[in-house]
């Protein structure tokens, strides 16, 4: 009788990958063995329109839980077998409320070049458990972790903004800043603004902060359209062409340094295909290019250089969503 009727979601994840890792003692050669990561996570989810069919809010809780199996082996100088050991490093509690406004202009080229505007806002409340040292104590002869508490409050906001030019070309700009309130905490909550989905012209773990901050433009124009091309089971109708530019940053600390944001630009072509005369079949091919260079130092004391080279992305979707 209210008039409330969302719609309800029950999302179960899991992904393990296994790695072969070499165990470091002193006065031994390295042990070989393996290891596999195990990411779980159970969300549930509750998303209603709020004032029209364009605004919707979302309300999701989502339990996490992430492990690590190191894999048994022989210890050197003995026939002793040392037994599989797990490392449940993470378990996570996270609420989160969403507020995305779409609107996206209806045109014969919608779905290759659109011209839209989209906000989404999202606030998380975390509860989290962090073994961030793979610290471990000995309880009634059984190893404990010792976690740590990190009860965060983080905000997120995306928007994207479209217009047209001239016939069938557009301009739109990006922007994503993310903070986490309160003190630094451990990489591993970090946000990421780099990759596909962010400055493409830098891997993705190349740019991880508290505080994060991402600037796009994109200049969007059909190269071929009407083309009526058919190769085997493709179809082929247009292709676009995109130029784009970003500026993005990463950062612990509330002090933004504008001098420490990193540039890049590039090019995007698109073809819109259809398989089977049923399927639609986005092709996309990307190359962009960093002109900021720096250096980071990973856990392991390495000096990893970013920038200063050409990066190329390609992929195959039902849409261009990305």
């Amino acid at each position: 009788s209210l008039g409330l009727k969302p719609d309800l979601a029950l999302e179960i994840f899991n992904i393990s990958r296994k790695a072969d890792v070499d165990i470091l003692i002193e006065e031994f050669s390295p042990i070989q063995t393996d290891v596999t990561y195990s990411l779980f996570e159970v969300a549930l989810s509750a998303k209603h329109r709020l004032f029209s069919r364009n605004h919707n809010i979302e309300f999701r809780y989502s339990y996490s839980s992430y492990t690590a199996t190191l894999g048994s082996f022989v210890f050197p100088g003995t026939t002793s077998l040392y037994p599989a050991f797990s490392d449940k490093y993470f378990i996570g509690n996270n609420f989160q409320i969403k507020y995305d406004y779409q609107f996206q202009y209806p045109y014969k080229h919608s779905e290759i070049n659109p011209i839209q505007t989209a906000v989404e806002l999202k606030y998380n409340h975390e509860l989290n458990k962090y073994n961030p040292d793979g610290s471990y104590s000995l309880e009634d002869g059984i190893l404990v972790p010792e976690y740590k508490d990190y009860s965060l409050h983080r905000f997120e906001l995306n928007t994207k903004y479209g217009f047209q030019t001239f016939d069938n070309h557009s301009l739109t700009t990006r922007l994503r800043a993310g903070t986490i309130l309160g003190p630094t905490v451990p990489d591993f909550f970090d946000f990421y603004v780099a990759g596909l989905i962010g400055i493409k012209a830098y891997p993705f773990y190349s740019m991880s902060g508290n505080e994060a901050l991402w600037i796009n433009l994109t200049y969007r124009f059909p190269l071929i359209t009407n083309i009526d091309a058919r190769f085997g089971h493709l179809y082929l109708d247009k292709i676009f062409l995109s130029v784009f530019g970003d500026v993005a940053n990463a950062w612990n600390g509330k002090e933004v340094k504008l001098n420490q944001f990193k540039r890049g630009a590039g090019a995007e072509l698109r073809f819109a295909l259809n398989s089977f005369y049923l399927f639609p079949t986005s092709v996309f091919v990307n190359a962009s290019y960093g002109f900021d260079k720096f250096d980071r130092t990973t856990r392991r004391d390495e000096v990893v250089s970013y920038g200063g080279e050409w990066k190329f992305y390609g992929g195959i979707l039902f849409g261009f969503d990305i």
